[in-house]
């Protein structure tokens, strides 16, 4: 512009001049009014170039086309998306939608997750197959889709079908909407909610108590046999503990055994506690619990069942009774012990009653299930072949036996005893243990017991 005010004036000047030299007074009134015509639009000209070059040089400058912001359109995208997505810049998360959050039980934690690293919202299981799903698309740009572990805000892993879209701009390599469905959500609709009554239908009506605890141990699931067998709502035992209803007694192997679960270090529970009901009354359980997770040491959270055995511990309680009266009654009066052993060279026993000491002269403990000791020591030794080799015969044949043979006690004292047992088989026809009572019937009367040693084995 400068360049052509400059011009302009030089003209100008030059046609002054020109002008000057031309000038004749004599020359015709056209001529002179052409030439003063020419000399206005000359001053016209400079004027309006004058006016306008403020103007002309404010004029903003033709700039260099903007880079495309692969980010704030990956973000209106998914924000519009009714599926769990997110824009990830190389393996940060730069922004997640509604849907993601309330997926992973995230709402209103969106500042908290923006610039956080993807893997912290992966089970470590699944880091590696991530990093080579994400190697794989910046390489391939391919559509596949992936199974992956994530977690839940409670620390609990949800199963997840996962895809990656590149957000195709040569400026932002490496950004990718990500989005995922669980395996749950992915099923259809009306199948789904079919399935959920179903299940909620037959829940409710179990006799069993059936509960769920996160990993926090809170209760957050209960069926309604909870308030039947023991009074309280489900509702005003949310988020409390169950060791809360646990009997004091029974709470230090319960805090074992859950303790165990929700840390990992086991899958499956099984053992008898009481609850207490809202009336102060105990009832007999047994708890079978399981964890959500099949990875070990992995934080799950827990499920299983409450069945009430309160009938059976009494009736139970009730048999002990009666064959204690029994063996009060008997074995005072007999020189008796009963037994349980395995079916070894060695007979090892794996239970003996208080009589042993009497018989045997050894504590019951001394000779169960000991690495040092097993009961064919005890029997003499010119009788252990004969009596393994009968009491063989009778079990191979399924039969009982009976069988009078000597043993040494403690203090090497000979007492002859008669045995009388029988194997213990399974519906498949399978040994499982012996059983039977071993008594003591020694004698001063040697040839008496003798004869009558004699006739057992005629009988045989």
């Amino acid at each position: 512009m400068n360049i052509i005010l400059f011009s302009l004036v030089m003209l100008s000047s030059i046609f002054v001049l020109v002008l000057g030299f031309w000038w004749d007074s004599t020359a015709p009134f056209k001529v002179h009014i052409s030439t003063l015509a020419a000399v206005l639009a000359m001053f016209l000209s400079a004027t309006l170039a004058m006016t306008l070059y403020p103007r002309l040089k404010r004029r903003p400058q033709p700039q260099s086309p903007i880079a495309f912001d692969d980010v704030i359109w990956g973000q209106d995208l998914s924000s519009k998306l009714s599926t769990p997505a997110a824009v990830i810049d190389g393996y940060n998360i730069k922004f997640a939608n509604n849907a993601f959050l309330k997926e992973l039980g995230m709402n209103g934690m969106r500042d908290m997750i923006t610039d956080l690293p993807l893997t912290n919202l992966i089970h470590p299981s699944s880091h590696q197959q991530m990093t080579d799903f994400i190697s794989r698309q910046h390489n391939q740009r391919s559509s596949e889709t992936m199974m992956l572990r994530m977690l839940y805000v409670d620390g609990t892993t949800i199963p997840a079908q996962i895809s990656l879209s590149p957000l195709n701009s040569l400026q932002q390599h490496g950004q990718f909407l990500l989005q995922f469905t669980t395996t749950s959500s992915s099923e259809p609709t009306s199948t789904k909610l079919d399935v959920d009554h179903t299940y909620r239908y037959l829940i409710d009506r179990l006799d069993q108590i059936v509960f769920q605890m996160n990993v926090d141990q809170k209760i957050i699931f209960l069926n309604p046999a909870w308030e039947r067998m023991l009074d309280y709502t489900p509702q005003e035992c949310m988020q409390k503990t169950l060791f809360q209803f646990i009997h004091p007694e029974d709470l230090p192997l319960a805090e074992a055994r859950i303790n165990a679960l929700t840390e990992g270090k086991r899958h499956h529970s099984q053992f008898e506690l009481r609850l207490i009901a809202k009336n102060g009354r105990s009832q007999w359980f047994e708890m079978r619990a399981s964890t959500t997770s099949r990875l070990k040491s992995e934080r799950s959270s827990v499920m299983g069942t409450l069945t009430d055995i309160s009938r059976i511990k009494q009736t139970s309680a009730d048999l002990k009774a009666s064959a204690r009266l029994a063996n009060d009654m008997i074995m005072p009066n007999v020189p008796c012990m009963l037994y349980r052993c395995k079916n070894d060279r060695n007979w090892t026993f794996d239970y003996v009653s208080d009589g042993c000491l009497e018989v045997t002269e050894y504590q019951p403990y001394e000779i169960t299930n000991s690495l040092h000791f097993n009961y064919m020591q005890l029997i003499y030794p010119d009788d252990q072949q004969r009596v393994w080799e009968y009491v063989q015969q009778q079990v191979n044949q399924q039969r009982s036996f009976q069988i009078i043979y000597r043993i040494q006690t403690r203090s090497n004292k000979i007492k002859w005893v008669m045995e009388r047992g029988k194997g213990v088989f399974s519906g498949t026809d399978e040994l499982l243990t012996l059983e039977g009572i071993i008594i003591d019937i020694s004698s001063e009367n040697y040839q008496a017991m003798m004869d009558g040693l004699e006739q057992m084995t005629s009988e045989q």
